[in-house]
């Protein structure tokens, strides 16, 4: 009779029903080794072909002259590939390990320092970047990176080496920003000037450095392809731009912006 797996989580408590598991799959990961070998042993081959290729022009009375550029060339290829075949064979091992799981009331996360399990209400920030890659103008795909920081200054990076890190990543966001928003408020309410990287906000406006800008005098805030720009009523150029990947609790921060001003 086969036995079932013992799960990496067996051992999280407290944070509910299981919603879905992040954690690579075995296949992915002998797949990251199989095609990093590989690399590396094409550069192997390609490097020692170089070398058999110079000795035997150089021996050769009658070598042709582009004897030696073309093994010069397949020289340089295997150098190159093999520093970048055993870069990510190292970081595939690196990160053999990584795993997490979604919950109703947090998440998990393993690597080889165990397992951590953090809930919505220890989430204390969560810092998002993700942006979408260009080649010549043809979209070649998108990375993601969700930074946790929990109330005792700790911190959880989730990556594209997660299995659907985008789902968790938004899950994080958004459930954090349900228990944060109304401490948050309240700060506000109460007369705080709340920080969110470069920028902040009060009751009466927002805050870049050392400039200040009523929100009476905001004409419009717009947040477009991952940058966020202030427009000021009669000014030519943005007052502030800054991007969303360095606003922590971006979802707190837009909703409490748009009580104030007009976000496009």
């Amino acid at each position: 009779m086969q036995t079932k797996p013992v799960s990496p989580f067996a051992s999280v408590v407290g944070l509910g029903a299981l919603k879905s598991d992040h954690t690579p799959s075995a296949a992915s990961r002998r797949n990251a080794l199989l095609t990093n070998g590989a690399i590396i042993a094409v550069g192997v081959v390609l490097a020692i072909g170089a070398l058999i290729w110079m000795s035997l022009a150089s021996a050769s009375a009658g070598g042709r002259s582009g004897d030696g550029s073309f093994s010069f060339v397949l020289l340089c290829f295997g150098c190159l590939a093999m520093p970048l075949g055993l870069f990510g064979l190292v970081s595939t091992l690196r990160t053999w390990q990584v795993g997490a799981a979604l919950y109703e009331n947090g998440f998990a996360y393993k690597d080889g320092a165990g397992v951590r399990q953090v809930s919505w209400a220890d989430i204390e920030s969560v810092w998002q970047n993700v942006t979408k890659h260009y080649r010549r103008g043809a979209y070649t795909g998108t990375s993601h990176v969700y930074t946790v920081q929990t109330k005792d200054k700790r911190r959880v990076v989730l990556n594209d080496k997660l299995a659907g890190v985008e789902q968790l990543g938004n899950d994080i966001l958004s459930h954090s920003a349900v228990l944060l928003l109304p401490a948050y408020w309240q700060s506000l309410q109460g007369g705080q000037r709340l920080a969110f990287g470069p920028l902040a906000i009060d009751q009466q406006g927002l805050y870049s450095g050392a400039k200040t800008l009523p929100w009476s005098e905001i004409k419009a805030i717009k947040i477009e392809q991952g940058v966020i720009s202030v427009k000021k009523e009669g000014g030519w150029l943005n007052w502030a731009s800054v991007s969303v990947p360095q606003i922590p609790n971006f979802y707190v921060f837009y909703d409490l912006v748009r009580r104030f001003a007009t976000v496009e």
